[in-house]
């Protein structure tokens, strides 16, 4: 498995970039754990991993955003819209709605660490009209932070387990778990968040 990573990681560290940006706009905990495992060893800089998921972690934020922007305009802002909107069911961003109105935007920072709710909080901040400078005020920071925190993890998991130098089965089990255990909390994230939401609407 090391000479596997060793040989990826010098013949194509550029494209192993690409591919934690791109991750990182699709599923970026697993992509940032998966990206910090591989900075244990050098396989790939610790500190490129951050940055570059930075600027993904802000750019999905501004996708996302611009998104319920769109949905703001088609629908003209007033009514609460039904049915589906790209992927979106728009009932589901309507319970965030009254919150986003009282320009509460710490959602847009705590949701950072919920992957699941984020993009919802994102697209409903966009269809409230959110200002281009507050989102911006709670996404850099969350993003930077996320981005530190779930490398970190990934990093300190391959310290602690020496997961690289164990065979290609034993590595993907103890990977697999991990994550499993980052999904688990950030689901119990995920419905305590929606709770302090329902109460404040």
């Amino acid at each position: 498995m090391q000479s596997f990573l060793m040989d990826f990681s010098e013949t194509h560290r550029i494209l192993a970039y690409l591919i934690i940006f791109i991750g990182i706009l699709i599923e970026g905990e697993i992509v940032l754990v998966l990206a910090g495992v591989l900075s244990r060893n050098g396989y790939l800089d610790f500190f490129d991993i951050i940055f570059f998921s930075f600027i993904a972690a802000v750019i999905h934020d501004l996708i996302y955003w611009g998104i319920g922007r769109k949905i703001a305009a088609r629908f003209g802002g007033n009514a609460a819209p039904k049915g589906k909107f790209l992927f979106f069911k728009l009932e589901k961003i309507i319970g965030f709605l009254e919150s986003l109105k009282r320009g509460n935007g710490l959602y847009i920072f705590i949701s950072k660490f919920v992957w699941n709710l984020n993009r919802v909080v994102l697209v409903a901040s966009g269809y409230m009209k959110t200002p281009f400078k507050k989102l911006l005020s709670y996404s850099v920071p969350a993003s930077l932070i996320w981005s530190i925190t779930f490398v970190s993890l990934g990093y300190i998991f391959a310290h602690k387990t020496n997961i690289l130098h164990q065979d290609i089965k034993t590595a993907a089990i103890f990977i697999s778990v991990f994550i499993l255990v980052i999904i688990v909390f950030e689901d119990a994230l995920r419905r305590t968040l929606k709770k302090d939401i329902k109460k404040e609407i």
